[in-house]
């Protein structure tokens, strides 16, 4: 599996907003190695026509990596790299801390439509942030719906954000905040929805 991640020159994370490298990273022997990398330079992007043309350069670079890991997500972003069926995902930090956890959770959401069961249909991607793909999980299963899939994690997990992907967002949410004692806010793109949780307390 290949996980490109976007970098600045201290080696955290870092959004299309700024200048930077993307490093494209392979588990080697049990370890996280750089395989190729490319400078990412703002100065040429001047409009958003530019930046579309300057990610279909970088996922043509990117060539069977389908997986992009910035520090922020924005919608343009998001759209463009979508186009090019390429996920964006959002996480701080530094790539060699979390790549084998995020390893892990896409391992399972691939196999998660074979057994689409709560414990193994939310991931943590770090301590109390966890995610879920519901397209995914539920492709294939209409046994389950997805109160069954999420309402056991809300109701026994504690956690400080959920972000879920979907298609639209869950009817049942709305009712079920003030038991939940959760909040929640959506995030509209082209292909899908982000929804995310939190518990209300959560400032």
């Amino acid at each position: 599996m290949e996980i490109a991640v976007l970098v600045n020159s201290c080696g955290n994370t870092s959004g299309f907003d700024r200048d930077g490298i993307i490093r494209v990273y392979s588990r080697i022997q049990c370890e996280w190695t750089i395989i190729r990398y490319m400078e990412f330079r703002t100065e040429k992007i001047v409009d958003s026509m530019a930046l579309h043309a300057a990610i279909r350069e970088i996922c043509d670079w990117l060539k069977d990596c389908k997986v992009i890991v910035v520090e922020r997500i924005r919608g343009i972003h998001y759209i463009a790299f979508e186009e090019k069926q390429v996920s964006m995902l959002e996480i701080p930090g530094v790539p060699e801390i979390f790549l084998e956890d995020l390893r892990e959770c896409l391992k399972h959401q691939r196999t998660a439509k074979e057994v689409p069961l709560e414990h193994n249909a939310v991931f943590e991607l770090r301590p109390g942030i966890y995610h879920t793909d519901l397209r995914e999980v539920m492709k294939g299963h209409t046994s389950y719906n997805s109160k069954q899939i999420l309402l056991p994690f809300l109701k026994n997990k504690q956690y400080s954000l959920l972000e879920i992907i979907c298609d639209h967002v869950p009817k049942w949410l709305e009712n079920e905040q003030t038991e939940l004692k959760l909040r929640y806010s959506v995030e509209t793109y082209k292909d899908c929805m982000k929804v995310k949780v939190y518990p209300s307390k959560a400032k």
